[in-house]
């Protein structure tokens, strides 16, 4: 999925496809919605955003050895789903640490919201505040569904999850492609063991 060349881009994609699709996954990249977020192999857009300690975290800051996986959620105040999926993901930290890969949930959440999740829940991982949605807009994976400014939604994203290699590139990614633009479609999420299986099948 990330490039070092073609050929290992063809060869990753087809790794993580048929770990996706053993494991009852959710879609990879190899059928993506056209222009919805950054494509495997390309460099993940950078940010800098406050973590739920209000500390200022760029990307380069989040790498575990092998890299980092990133969870664009709707949010850990109102959304049960959101909630209850970042503390599975929370769960398994071990198992991702073991693969090499640090764990960060970003929300459009405020700093205090997200702090309040973290007091509340004790959680383990880095959890991000892009109030505002610079960054969920600079990476394309604002829900669509959304659209209007009053709603609670409005700014949230699609919920997807990126592979990033220590080099900034993409490895891969894990969403519910058919959901995009379905009014429930966000409630659809990728299982740990299906990640931790993709995460597994790829080249080093």
């Amino acid at each position: 999925m990330a490039v070092r060349s073609p050929d290992f881009k063809v060869v990753a994609s087809v790794f993580v496809s048929l770990a996706l699709s053993a494991l009852g996954g959710l879609a990879s990249a190899q059928t993506p919605v056209d222009d919805f977020g950054p494509a495997i192999g390309a460099p993940a857009p950078t940010f800098s955003l406050s973590d739920s300690d209000g500390t200022r975290r760029g990307l380069e800051d989040l790498y575990g050895e092998n890299g980092l996986v990133l969870y664009f959620n709707r949010s850990l105040d109102w959304c049960p789903i959101c909630q209850r999926q970042t503390l599975e993901v929370d769960a398994a930290a071990d198992g991702f640490a073991e693969r090499g890969y640090a764990v960060a949930v970003l929300t459009y959440d405020p700093v205090e919201d997200l702090a309040r999740f973290d007091l509340r829940r004790d959680v383990s991982l880095t959890l991000l505040s892009d109030a505002g949605s610079q960054v969920i807009d600079a990476w394309g994976v604002r829900d669509p569904v959304y659209d209007d400014p009053d709603s609670l939604g409005y700014g949230v994203p699609y919920p997807i999850a990126y592979v990033i290699g220590t080099d900034g590139i993409i490895r891969a990614r894990f969403w519910h492609e058919a959901g995009l633009g379905q009014p429930s479609g966000w409630a659809m999420r990728s299982r740990v063991d299906a990640v931790f299986a993709a995460l597994d099948a790829l080249p080093d």
